[in-house]
C-alpha cells in the first residue's frame, strides 16, 4: 500500500448539472460532508487529500484525458461520444434523476409515421450525441444527415418536427414534448474514470479506489436492507428454502432455547413479498433495516 502523503492531492470532476445531485448525495451516503458554494459554482469535501471542481461532464472528460484532472465522474455514454482515453475505475447505477440506468434512445415526433429505424432514411437527424449516432445508423444500414444539437434537445426536436437521438432517463421530457421512442442506442451510466499518467502513481490511483469502493458500496446499500428475525429450530429448513441472500444468512441458537436467532441481506424489492412469507411459516419479532454500506 502506497504511504501516505499530506501534500498529495486527487484533483476529482464532479458533474455540474446531470448528475450532481445523485454525486453529491452518494459522497454523504460514503460519510463525507460536502459543502457547495452559494453560487453553486464551488464544491468542497472534507478530505484534505481530494480536491474537487464542478463542470460539464463534456469538460471533465477531456481534462481527465489531458491531465488538468486526475480523476472524475463521467457518464459513459460521453466517453464513447468523446474518443476519451483513460483508465476506467469502475461503474455506478445511476442517471440524471433517478437511481437505474440512462438509455440512449432515438426519439421522433409523436404524430409522425415513423415505426422504425429503417423509415429515417435520407431523414435529417438531431442529436446530442453525432458520433454515436453516426455508428449506429451506420450499423442499420440507414443513411440519415445528422445535425448536432445542444441541451435541450427534445424542445428543438419538438420546434423543427425532427428524430432525435438523446439521453433518457424515466421518458417524461420526451413525452412533454410529445415525442416518442423509436428504438434504444444503448443503456449508459457514470464511470469513475483516471489519466492514464495519474493511474501510474500508486499513492492517487489507490485513492481514487478507495474512493470508487466508498461511493459504489453507498450505491448498492440503497439497493439492499438487512434483515433480522426470530425462528424455532422446526422450522429452519422452510425459513432457509424461501430466504434470498447475498450469502448464506448468519444463524445464532439462543442460549438455552431451541430458538434462532437470523441475520441477512436482501434486495429491497423483495421485502414486500418476503416478509409475509416469513410471518405465515412462523418467523417472530421480524426487523428491517436500512443499510449504509454493502462491500461485496
Amino acid at each position: 500500500m502506497p504511504t501516505k502523503k499530506t501534500n498529495n492531492k486527487l484533483r476529482l470532476g464532479v458533474p455540474a448539472r446531470a448528475l450532481r445531485f445523485q454525486v453529491l448525495e452518494l459522497l454523504e451516503r460514503a460519510g463525507f460532508t460536502v459543502n457547495v458554494s452559494a453560487s453553486g459554482h464551488k464544491i468542497n469535501i472534507d478530505d484534505p487529500e481530494i480536491e474537487c471542481f464542478f463542470s460539464k461532464t463534456q469538460e471533465l472528460a477531456e481534462w481527465v484525458e489531458n491531465g488538468m484532472l486526475d480523476a472524475a465522474i463521467v457518464q459513459k455514454a460521453r466517453i464513447i461520444e468523446q474518443g476519451i482515453k483513460a483508465k476506467e475505475i469502475g461503474e455506478f447505477k445511476f442517471g440524471n434523476g433517478i437511481w437505474d440506468y440512462t438509455r440512449v434512445v432515438v426519439a421522433v415526433p409523436q404524430t409522425s409515421k415513423f415505426k422504425s429505424i429503417k423509415d429515417l432514411q435520407n431523414q435529417e437527424v438531431f442529436s446530442r450525441l453525432p458520433n454515436i449516432t453516426r455508428k449506429f445508423f451506420e450499423q442499420q444500414g440507414v443513411k440519415v444527415k445528422i445535425t448536432r444539437v445542444t441541451y435541450p434537445g427534445e424542445a428543438k426536436a419538438e420546434m423543427f418536427d425532427k428524430p432525435l437521438v438523446d439521453f433518457t432517463n424515466t421518458g417524461r421530457t420526451l413525452r412533454e414534448h410529445n415525442l416518442r421512442v423509436l428504438e434504444e442506442i444503448m443503456q449508459t451510466s457514470p464511470r469513475l474514470i483516471m489519466n492514464n499518467e495519474a493511474y501510474k502513481d500508486a499513492w492517487k490511483r489507490q485513492k481514487a479506489e478507495n474512493l470508487f469502493l466508498l461511493l459504489s458500496s453507498a450505491r448498492l446499500a440503497m439497493d439492499m436492507i438487512g434483515l433480522m428475525l426470530h425462528v424455532k429450530g422446526d422450522i429452519m429448513p422452510a425459513l432457509l428454502d424461501i430466504l434470498p441472500a447475498m450469502k448464506k444468512p448468519t444463524v445464532t441458537q439462543l442460549r438455552g432455547e431451541n430458538m434462532f436467532d437470523v441475520l441477512t441481506v436482501i434486495d429491497r424489492k423483495e421485502a414486500r413479498e418476503l416478509v409475509p412469507r416469513l410471518k405465515k411459516i412462523g418467523c417472530t419479532d421480524i426487523v428491517e433495516f436500512p443499510l449504509e454500506k454493502v462491500v461485496i
